[in-house]
């Protein structure tokens, strides 16, 4: 199951507010920025930007940086609270990373556990 991709303008403007990178030739734009060590970052742009198309994008960076997180370690209650509370406004994301269809860790991504508690 595949949600719709961030639209390059929102990608770019969502970029350079973060200051992440961003190349018009990236195929998965959250995934090749994401950065789990800027996710306190991350989750304080998501609550002050007005546009919902960049509070997507942001969300999408978000769950792929957890993802990320997730891969090295369980991040602390301090990142996943909040990142729970935006990730269940956008049940499209949640659906997407929860795998329903998969049974075993290598269908999974790092963050499905997680993910299929919210």
């Amino acid at each position: 199951m595949n949600y719709p991709a961030t639209d390059s303008m929102t990608a770019q403007a969502v970029s350079r507010t973060l200051g992440v990178a961003y190349n018009a030739r990236m195929q998965d734009w959250p995934l090749e920025v994401a950065d789990g060590d800027r996710l306190a970052e991350f989750l304080l742009h998501y609550e002050k930007e007005q546009k919902p198309e960049r509070r997507v994008a942001i969300a999408e960076l978000i769950v792929a940086s957890l993802d990320d997180l997730f891969s090295l370690t369980k991040p602390s209650q301090d990142i996943l609270d909040p990142a729970g509370r935006i990730l269940r406004t956008h049940p499209h994301i949640i659906e997407y990373w929860s795998c329903p269809d998969a049974h075993t860790d290598e269908e999974m991504f790092h963050i499905t556990p997680w993910i299929r508690s919210l």
